[in-house]
């Protein structure tokens, strides 16, 4: 970036935080600029500068003197408004859709007006709370925009599925922390990190990770394990095996007597109590080669009474024991908590982002994204105390999104206020009525 971008990017991102509506628009509204409007729109536009290198960038911002950097990935939805919007589509609502309805985000409102999506898959750092040990915050660091195949035959853009995007960041990441040694762990779903089930035809995931990466997840209960291949026998010929023979799948695993019972933690505070087996194994015979090089560690999850059925975890890792595997597995939920604070708080979904500019799609939302992990990390890492409570709940642990944005905008207003309205001639009556309207602004959006 050239200074004058740096100076435009500047003062977007310090309107981005006070807008009540985050167009271009709105942030210049909300900052005050004598410049022109297109000099902002030409900085997502046309200008020359690398979203991921700011993303790697803030990567380093967060990751400094961390032995490990774990990792969760997911996708999202991003509502859009509007007749042209770049690499929207009406893709099935996960949320809202069930296994016998299906429930699409996109339909017309008017002859002029109609209402779509976009898909992204965002890579986020888990870091933990300094302010509330054992909370977890998922800050997400870069981000691609998934095209359909119809969009993607459109705009003349190679098509890549999820799980392809995925493992481009992930080698962009492993190519950048190479350096500083610091081991990556990724924490992903079943779409993510799946393997291929019984009978299953779907494209398997972990076999296409980079080895250096440590992975746990998730697969289903009938997924097939084979003990590692045993020792060449000398002057034996042939191909070396890559399995061993065929061990219990999960579901048998379960059947049998003395399993060792726990109590487990889960994403919503509840606890349950199951019994747990394990067994170390490779990935099914259909899992590309690579992936039958690791050995993996797998556990079986069932509830003693009631609960949600049989669950299946497994870890690269194959060291670490089941609580630290079933404690890390559930950081991976704070990426959920991560989406809907960024589109209901800071308002990324409200950008168009109409053609013919389409890198400007791909910026401005991964710019929202990068926002919200500085905000995040600010209030981590900067304050002393955490921020002050805007509403109070039952269970409510430390401060939410809502609470370190508000208290991001007052301490802005609050710099703004010692520059600009600092002389002793102000009367106290004005004084008391600027900190009343400072305080209700930085609640504003």
């Amino acid at each position: 970036m050239t200074e004058t971008s740096v100076a435009t990017f500047r003062t977007l991102i310090t309107g981005w935080l006070r807008a009540p509506r985050r167009t271009v628009l709105g942030m210049l509204r909300a900052c005050g600029t004598e410049r022109h409007q297109a000099a902002f729109h030409r900085l997502f536009a046309s200008a020359r500068w690398s979203i991921d290198q700011a993303g790697l960038a803030v990567l380093d911002l967060i990751t400094v003197g961390r032995e490990s950097v774990f990792l969760a990935v997911d996708d999202t939805l991003l509502p859009r408004c509007g007749l042209k919007i770049f690499g929207t589509g009406r893709p099935r609502d996960p949320v809202l859709s069930s296994r016998s309805h299906v429930v699409t985000r996109g339909g017309a409102l008017s002859h002029r007006l109609r209402w779509a999506a976009q898909r992204w898959v965002v890579l986020c750092v888990v870091i933990e709370s300094r302010h509330v040990p054992g909370r977890h915050f998922a800050l997400p660091v870069l981000a691609r925009l998934y095209l359909n195949t119809s969009a993607a035959e459109k705009w003349r853009r190679t098509y890549r599925t999820k799980n392809e995007l995925m493992r481009q960041m992930l080698s962009l990441l492993n190519e950048h922390v190479a350096d500083t040694g610091q081991p990556l762990h990724l924490l992903g779903d079943s779409a993510r990190c799946r393997w291929l089930a019984a009978g299953s035809t779907a494209p398997a995931v972990l076999g296409q990770l980079p080895s250096s990466v440590a992975v746990t997840g998730r697969v289903v209960a009938n997924v097939r394990i084979h003990e590692p291949p045993p020792q060449r026998r000398t002057g034996q010929v042939g191909r070396p095996r890559k399995r061993g023979e065929r061990l219990p799948t999960p579901q048998e695993m379960l059947q049998a007597t003395g399993l060792r019972r726990l109590t487990v933690k889960r994403s919503a505070g509840a606890t349950d109590h199951v019994h747990v087996a394990t067994q170390v194994g490779r990935p099914p015979r259909r899992t590309p080669a690579k992936a039958s090089d690791r050995d993996v560690l797998v556990i079986a999850v069932e509830p003693l009474r009631g609960g949600r059925g049989i669950e299946v975890f497994y870890t690269t890792d194959t060291g670490a024991d089941v609580e630290t595997v079933l404690r890390r597995y559930l950081w991976r939920w704070t990426i959920e908590v991560t989406f809907p604070d960024t589109k209901t708080h800071r308002g990324i979904t409200e950008p168009q982002n109409r053609p013919p500019w389409p890198p400007a799609a791909p910026r401005t939302a991964a710019t929202g994204f990068l926002l919200d992990s500085l905000i995040v990390w600010w209030h981590e890492t900067t304050r002393r105390r955490p921020a002050r409570p805007l509403r109070l709940w039952h269970g409510k642990r430390g401060a939410s999104f809502a609470d370190m944005l508000a208290a991001l905008r007052l301490q802005t207003l609050q710099n703004t206020r010692q520059t600009y309205f600092s002389t002793p001639a102000i009367p106290p009556g004005i004084k008391k009525f600027i900190g009343q309207l400072t305080r209700l602004v930085s609640l504003a959006a």
